[in-house]
């Protein structure tokens, strides 16, 4: 007994000199948000949208931001006057702030969302601007976000398949707008670059009949 007892203890020193640490337990994963707060343009009031109440729309506005929280920003600082209406959006555990976004669903050329580098957890990240999803007008107006050319959620009197129909128009619509807007930006780039191209070539001749 003394001997098992010594040679612990022997152990035990062998590990705090070489820095070595006894296997721990592995820490519980931290608990998912089940709640989802909007405040923004047009609400007078928080909009509340809860997993226990009305998991479809949670799930859905959920998907809108859940790359966020670790994402590397891709887009640069859009202009103010470009960004429309900016909605804030807060996720939840148990009505404690964990992570919270501005959304610009109406932004030109395609929905837009910020990251603040001050989050409610006092995680530390870094401030940065990112594209939104195509589908993020369709899937806030759903949850109920009066943002216009659509139809905002409401309570289904007998089933859920006209909302969900409805829905799935809205998003075909909003997607086509802003491929739409694309397309028009691509054309005219391309526009500019054969004008661009022409004026060389003439250019070019010019020079060359002069030699």
């Amino acid at each position: 007994m003394a001997r098992r007892a010594l040679i612990g203890g022997f152990a035990l020193a062998a590990m705090g000199l070489f820095g070595l640490h006894a296997p721990s337990a592995q820490a519980a994963p931290a608990p998912a948000p089940n709640q989802i707060t909007i405040v923004g343009e047009g609400l007078d009031t928080p909009l509340t949208i809860s997993a226990k109440d009305t998991p479809d729309r949670f799930e859905s506005m959920l998907g809108e931001v859940d790359f966020l929280a670790t994402g590397v920003a891709v887009a640069s600082s859009p202009k103010a006057d470009k960004l429309g209406p900016k909605y804030t959006v807060t996720l939840s555990v148990d009505g404690v702030g964990k992570s919270q976004y501005d959304l610009y669903p109406l932004a030109a050329g395609g929905p837009r969302a910020f990251r603040s580098a001050a989050q409610p957890d006092k995680r530390k990240t870094t401030a940065g601007w990112f594209y939104g999803r195509l589908t993020m007008p369709s899937t806030m107006r759903a949850a109920g976000v009066p943002l216009g050319g659509g139809t905002t959620y409401q309570p289904p009197a007998g089933g859920a398949g006209g909302g969900v129909a409805t829905q799935t128009k809205q998003a075909a619509s909003d997607i086509g707008e802003v491929m739409g807007e694309w397309r028009r930006v691509v054309a005219l780039n391309g526009a500019i670059v054969i004008v661009i191209a022409m004026g060389l070539f003439g250019i070019a001749f010019l020079i060359r009949r002069k030699v």
